[in-house]
């Protein structure tokens, strides 16, 4: 099986997208059963806009960190409804999503948006997470590696990773939501190409310090797996972040290598 050599002491990461779900009781469960945990991951809860300052308040004395589930492309202006990386960075924000597949489907959002979302997020100090996944349609015609080359050559276009990092998300699509998930192996498949597309964008330092989640269908039963796989450095975990004890043991499958 194709495979890269995990670096040792490359902290894993899990991450919680709650979507449009959860309030401040969910904060105050979630909170109540991660925060004293000697978690290895590096834990990463992305709540709703409204959210974010309860969940940073109850979170100021943890190791857990607070992600957005979206950023503005413009840095400034008559932009009703938007948040800027500035605004997210001072709120006390670390990370951000980008191209969230829902994104992309619902609101339109494309590469070319993308790349000046990771442009801001960039400037402003926030690590984005450039989320990348093929359709149902184009897994089936075998198109995926060609779509994630698109989608991080676009994205990631002009952009200098030398001095900074970024996080790559895959999530394909067909997994989101559905109960379906890639099994381990083609997982490690995927993980390992984008992490060769990124050395040949960048180098193979980059490539390598870059963490690569995957996303679809996380859950207790398969996040260990996921988690064994050389190329699969955290995971992105939609609706079983819902459950703080569900989300808690998935943490716990996550080790320093």
């Amino acid at each position: 099986m194709m495979k890269s050599k995990k670096f040792h002491n490359k902290r894993p990461i899990i991450m919680a997208n709650w979507k449009l779900n959860g309030g401040v009781d969910l904060i105050c469960s979630s909170v109540a059963s991660l925060i004293n945990q000697p978690f290895a991951a590096e834990i990463v809860i992305c709540p709703p806009y409204l959210y974010l300052r309860d969940m940073l308040n109850f979170l100021q004395h943890s190791q857990i960190n607070v992600g957005s589930q979206n950023v503005s492309k413009f840095k400034s202006g008559a932009y009703t409804g938007e948040t800027s990386a500035q605004m997210l960075k001072e709120a006390g924000c670390q990370y951000c999503l980008v191209g969230h597949s829902e994104r992309r489907e619902t609101f339109g959002e494309n590469n070319a948006s993308c790349q000046l979302k990771i442009e801001r997020a960039l400037q402003s100090g926030l690590t984005p997470v450039l989320c990348i996944g093929e359709s149902q349609k184009e897994y089936e015609c075998d198109l995926t590696e060609q779509v994630l080359t698109r989608q991080l050559t676009e994205s990631l276009e002009n952009i200098d990773l030398s001095q900074q990092s970024i996080c790559i998300a895959y999530e394909p699509v067909w997994a989101i939501g559905t109960g379906k998930s890639a099994n381990a192996q083609v997982a490690q498949k995927v993980h390992y190409f984008i992490r060769q597309q990124l050395k040949a964008m960048y180098s193979e330092q980059t490539a390598q310090n870059t963490r690569i989640m995957y996303g679809g269908s996380v859950n207790k039963n398969n996040a260990e797996t996921m988690l064994e796989q050389p190329d699969i450095d955290g995971l992105l975990v939609g609706g079983a972040s819902l459950d703080p004890a569900h989300f808690s043991e998935i943490c716990n499958y996550a080790k320093v290598v």
